[in-house]
């Protein structure tokens, strides 16, 4: 499992990692969903486009990851698919993803924690040799 959880004083902390910048931010996503959601049993109904900018792959990780959060409150979906692209632009970054889920079923999507916000607290994108590696953390 390319993510996992660590301990912060009353929120959740989210590491995922990929061989890509777009492997390791679709992981997050995934990580985030899993969270909330039995993502297994999300099924892949309703598709979404989105568009996110930003200064840094910092920034752009926790827009992403609340933009991810606006899409769930607004429509009452949970998502379990993520395909996502990054492109370096001249003033930042850019990520377009199409992203997959269907209404939130409580009988089969087993709801578990409440995610409110992806905070600005320890951001990280590390590109190492042979991965990169995504941390943020998340109100509860």
């Amino acid at each position: 499992m390319p993510f996992e959880y660590f301990e912060v004083t009353a929120e959740v902390g989210i590491r995922a990692w990929g061989e890509t910048l777009s492997e390791a931010f679709a992981e997050a996503a995934r990580a985030l969903f899993e969270l909330m959601v039995d993502t297994q049993a999300v099924r892949p109904q309703r598709t979404v486009s989105i568009t996110v900018s930003a200064e840094s792959l910092e920034l752009l990780l926790a827009d992403w990851l609340n933009r991810l959060l606006l899409e769930r409150d607004r429509t009452g979906c949970v998502f379990s698919e993520f395909r996502v692209k990054i492109i370096a632009q001249e003033r930042g970054v850019a990520l377009t993803a199409e992203i997959a889920g269907e209404p939130l079923d409580r009988s089969r999507h087993d709801p578990r924690i409440d995610v409110k916000a992806v905070t600005y607290n320890n951001l990280r994108v590390l590109q190492e040799p042979d991965r990169v590696h995504v941390e943020c953390v998340l109100d509860i």
